[in-house]
């Protein structure tokens, strides 16, 4: 397995609260150096999960089987609060290093229970089982209208579909994937011991007490890792044009290798229901956003063969970067 990782963490600079990220490979061959397809897939898990109840924190990352392959300490979070109880919940990973071809369908998404899906689409097929059961599978999309299914939850098919399985529970109550990401050992844990070697890009659900312990929001990007307090790389309403009280969901994200949100990123994400620009704009929580002054829709909900009602809650992108996604000169709002 590669180590030659595009990102390479070299440290924290605690005193000016920065992050130091160079980059491996930041010339023409970069492409070819990025990892190779994902073996499996990694995922997180809502706090009313079974899951949790038999042991998983809502902040491990996990794979097939809800086994955690990383741990929520070793990602520097707070995890639980010893006063009130209160556990991270994380709400969209990335390992930063999306944005590139493997031969995989361009996007990759997992949907929240009581996503419907367009008819005619797999995830519709897995909507009309019964009990329905979409939350708990990763499907793929050219961003054409259709959408397929690429893992099933349980692995025992359902109206034609056939993924290959993720060996979690499914029915009721049921497992639902979300924070979608790909196999650590091939981006961040090259040695698989479950101690990322690189910082990992996540975003946490309202109530998370690692929030408050560093002064964020769920609108916020974060950088981890169990080496340094987790530090906002992005922040919602300064950077990526949200507004107070919007929640991150899915994220795709494309470092440039500088430890800096600016306009060598790629950057795109969901919103979480409930989020105030959705219903101020008739945005969809299935639509995947571009950051900017404000926040815009680049593919809705029916590129991927959802409905506007419907709810992407993990997403990964494999395909090359195309030019209106990178982002413009950053303009800062005033903090």
């Amino acid at each position: 397995m590669s180590t030659n990782l595009p990102i390479r963490w070299i440290g924290a600079l605690s005193a000016v609260g920065a992050l130091v990220l160079v980059s491996a490979l930041h010339s023409s061959s970069a492409s070819t150096a990025a990892p190779t397809a994902p073996q499996v897939v990694s995922f997180a898990v809502m706090s009313s999960d079974p899951l949790v109840a038999q042991g998983i924190h809502p902040a491990d990352i996990l794979g097939a089987g809800g086994t955690p392959v990383i741990f929520c300490a070793d990602l520097g979070l707070v995890c639980a609060d010893p006063t009130t109880g209160a556990l991270d919940q994380i709400g969209g990973l990335s390992f930063g290093q999306e944005f590139y071809a493997v031969g995989l369908l361009p996007m990759q998404f997992s949907v929240a229970q009581g996503t419907r899906g367009a008819p005619g689409t797999a995830v519709r097929v897995e909507a009309d089982c019964n009990p329905p059961e979409p939350q708990a599978d990763v499907f793929g999309t050219a961003l054409d209208g259709a959408n397929t299914q690429i893992f099933d939850g349980n692995g025992v098919a359902c109206g034609g579909n056939s993924g290959l399985p993720l060996y979690l529970q499914e029915g009721n109550p049921s497992s639902s994937v979300h924070a979608l990401v790909g196999d650590p050992c091939l981006y961040v844990d090259p040695n698989c011991d479950g101690l990322p070697e690189v910082p990992v890009f996540l975003t946490l659900a309202a109530g998370s007490p690692t929030l408050t312990a560093i002064g964020a929001t769920p609108a916020d990007i974060l950088l981890a890792h169990s080496a340094f307090t987790p530090l906002a790389w992005a922040r919602g309403t300064a950077d990526l044009g949200l507004v107070t009280g919007d929640a991150l969901d899915a994220i795709c994200i494309k470092e440039n290798g500088n430890g800096a949100y600016d306009s060598g990123d790629v950057v795109l994400f969901s919103l979480a229901p409930g989020s105030p620009s959705l219903a101020a704009r008739a945005l969809s929580p299935a639509d995947i956003m571009l950051p900017g002054q404000p926040a815009t829709p680049l593919y809705r909900a029916a590129a991927l063969g959802l409905q506007a009602t419907d709810n992407v809650n993990g997403l990964m992108c494999s395909f090359e970067a195309l030019a209106q996604i990178y982002l413009p000169l950053i303009q800062r709002n005033p903090p």
